[in-house]
């Protein structure tokens, strides 16, 4: 009886804490883009977009982090941009 009542306090716990976790959308898409165009709603800054649209730099509001995003004709892809030493590049406000 006992393992079960730990059990279910140990499930509780968990799917309480994993609910709290990071920025929520609705604060990212209010994050500070006066500095550019948007994508996906407002969650990403544009930077620099070339080729005719198709090739654009981003950054994500919440984690500053950069992306490229490569879209044509029932294509899309995105990554993100790594330093020479492996580690995600960050926007700094170039």
């Amino acid at each position: 009886m006992k393992k079960k009542i730990l059990a279910a306090i140990a499930a509780g716990l968990i799917c309480v804490s994993a609910s709290g976790c990071g920025t929520t959308y609705q604060e990212a898409i209010r994050a500070n883009t006066a500095n550019g165009a948007t994508r996906s709603n407002g969650y990403f800054t544009e930077i620099v977009k070339w080729g005719d649209g198709n090739y654009t730099i981003v950054y994500a509001n919440d984690t500053k982090v950069k992306y490229f995003i490569c879209s044509g004709y029932n294509q899309y892809g995105i990554t993100p941009l790594y330093n020479a030493d492996g580690t995600l590049q960050v926007y700094d406000g170039e």
